[in-house]
């Protein structure tokens, strides 16, 4: 919201000399209304103030202005008898708090009291003007501030968006613009909120130019999945200054799921592409910035992304049917969670990158234990995992009724139909299940109820399995921060043994470390291994060692894979369900 303009306002008798008339009828007299703005500065400020009156009451060549000790008056300018502008400085020192501005002429002198604030914060920002439809960087340079990144934020009124904002010191600060094509030209406050209700206000200090830079982006509809080549002519621009690139942008921000494939340059204010948009795009208008070099254009509306096709051949299934257990480290207690989860959807095209960091980022080696009995030591440099996931677009997720449900000669699983309000994925999931509804050593088909515009009734036969048997943990007993010495090989027990080759049995142990083969690096990493099922194994000190000492999770599961599958149609036939039964605890390394 554009900040108000603030005026204060005085009624201004006349403090005349003895040789002028003085009587209610004489005009000198009169009273008069005076506005002061800004009605603030900051110390060390350099700045523009205007009075305007009601009536005329100022004299070309003979006006003059005083603010008080510590503000100098460099020039005063009378535009005419009703308005004058007083450039001043204000001392880095001078004394905070409200002032009276004192104002001479020939004829008479005035005295507004309480007119003008002095504060000890200020900001300026260069360049202070830009054109409608433009982007731009903006410097913001502080006195006296104590700006915070992730905090301070500033606003630069109605029609023009902040993008970025970057803290780079105390009183120093970059902000990304973007001026929309649909705002009115004209000055604007600018106000920096540091949080807390710590705002401060520079009045009139930027301003959006008459000049607008007129663009069209082509076409004005795209489709969900489809490669569409586009132009975009705009006016006043200069293309060639650099390597364009174009982000979009829906009603709630950035949205990554638009990928440009090629940019061409015809000239200074012509360009021509290709861009593929995902098949689980977002739907709805969406704008356009092009950066070019230091300058770019902002293209609100530029075009709609709408709807497309779905068959069953593009529908892949996502599967699971689980056993999720923690062990409370305060009071040794076992929680248990059992859940079963179907997804019907349109795998991602482009696909989604992988996160993570790639060359250069600092990468340690990565994987999964060999099996069997071979423990690993692996992780990432950096903090935490070392990168994070690329923002991707929601699948498109397709109903199949109402319900689908697991079915064996041992019992039925129902899972009930979700919408998520925020994504709209329809997700199938079977809550409030126990152990006896997961029944081991099992074969589930699969049932759809089948949906009209969506996928019909199915069975697919034997692709849920279930863990050959359920296990226990043995020893230690892992709660009440149980300590590990580092310095002594740490084995560990559970029953019943040999699952395998059926199913998988994995233990793994997450920390941290600025030891072992990382050395002087942060590392994240874990030790972890496929034991042969046998129902004891041990992780040595020499792995262990390479952890720094503190709290560490622990977790241990048996898991097992179905065979590949698919709905008939459906080109997608290495889907596989898997199944597990996980326990989580805790322990302290030292």
């Amino acid at each position: 919201m554009k900040p108000m303009r603030l005026l204060v306002c005085f009624a201004l008798i006349s403090a005349c000399r003895a040789d002028k008339d003085t009587t209610e009828d004489s005009p000198e007299a009169t009273s008069a209304v005076l506005e002061v703005y800004p009605p603030l500065g900051g110390q060390g400020q350099t700045m523009e103030v205007q009075i305007d009156a009601s009536r005329s009451v100022f004299e070309f060549g003979s006006t003059n202005v005083d603010f008080g000790e510590g503000i100098f008056v460099e020039s005063v300018d009378v535009d005419d008898g009703f308005g004058i502008r007083a450039q001043i400085v204000i001392e880095a020192d001078a004394e905070l708090g409200y002032r009276t501005v004192g104002i001479d002429t020939t004829n008479r002198d005035f005295e507004l009291g309480d007119s003008f604030e002095v504060i000890s914060q200020s900001f300026s920002v260069t360049p202070a003007t830009a054109r409608i439809g433009e982007t731009l960087s903006v410097d913001v340079l502080g006195n006296n501030t104590e700006w915070v990144g992730g905090v301070t934020w500033p606003s630069f009124g109605d029609g023009i968006e902040v993008n970025d904002f970057t803290v780079l010191s105390d009183t120093l600060a970059v902000a990304e613009l973007s001026v929309s094509t649909e705002t009115s030209p004209g000055w604007r406050n600018v106000v920096m909120d540091n949080g807390g209700g710590d705002r401060v206000t520079l009045y009139d200090g930027f301003k959006v130019d008459r000049v607008a830079l007129a663009a069209s982006f082509e076409p004005t509809l795209a489709e969900q999945g489809d490669t569409v080549e586009f132009t975009i002519q705009a006016r006043d621009t200069d293309f060639t200054a650099g390597i364009p690139s174009l982000t979009f942008f829906d009603r709630f921000g950035e949205n990554p799921d638009i990928i440009v494939d090629t940019v061409t340059i015809l000239d200074a204010e012509n360009m021509y592409g290709q861009m593929t948009l995902s098949n689980a795009a977002a739907l709805g208008s969406r704008d356009v910035l092009i950066s070019t070099g230091d300058e770019g254009v902002y293209l609100t509306d530029a075009f709609e992304v709408i709807g497309g096709d779905w068959s069953l051949e593009e529908v892949a299934i996502d599967l699971s049917f689980y056993v999720s257990r923690s062990k409370d480290n305060d009071t040794g207690e076992i929680s248990e969670a059992v859940r079963a989860n179907c997804t019907f959807y349109i795998p991602l095209d482009p696909p989604c990158p992988s996160g993570g960091g790639g060359s250069g980022s600092g990468s340690g080696s990565l994987g999964y234990p060999t099996p069997y009995d071979n423990n690993q030591v692996f992780g990432v440099t950096g903090e935490g995992s070392g990168g994070g996931a690329e923002d991707c677009p929601y699948p498109t997720t397709i109903g199949a009724g109402d319900f689908v449900w697991l079915e064996s000669d041992a019992n039925v699983v129902t899972l009930e139909k979700n919408i998520d309000t925020a994504s709209g994925i329809i997700s199938y999931s079977a809550e409030g299940l126990t152990l006896d509804d997961y029944v081991v050593d099992n074969w589930y088909d699969l049932h759809t109820q089948g949906e009209d515009e969506g996928i019909g009734e199915y069975i697919l036969e034997a692709v849920q399995p279930t863990v050959p048997s359920d296990w226990e943990w043995i020893s230690p007993d892992l709660w009440g921060n149980y300590v590990i010495n580092r310095a002594e090989d740490m084995d560990f027990s559970w029953t019943p043994a040999q699952t395998y080759p059926d199913a998988m049995f994995v233990v793994t142990l997450f920390s941290y470390s600025n030891l072992g083969p990382l050395a002087e690096e942060n590392w994240f990493g874990y030790l972890g291994v496929y034991p042969m099922d046998d129902g004891s194994h041990s992780f040595l000190s020499s792995e262990l060692s390479q952890f720094a000492p503190g709290g560490a999770p622990l977790s241990a599961y048996s898991v097992i894979s179905g065979p590949e599958f698919g709905l008939p149609e459906s080109i997608y036939q290495t889907n596989t369900a898997s199944s597990y039964i996980f326990l989580s605890q805790y322990l302290v390394l030292e």
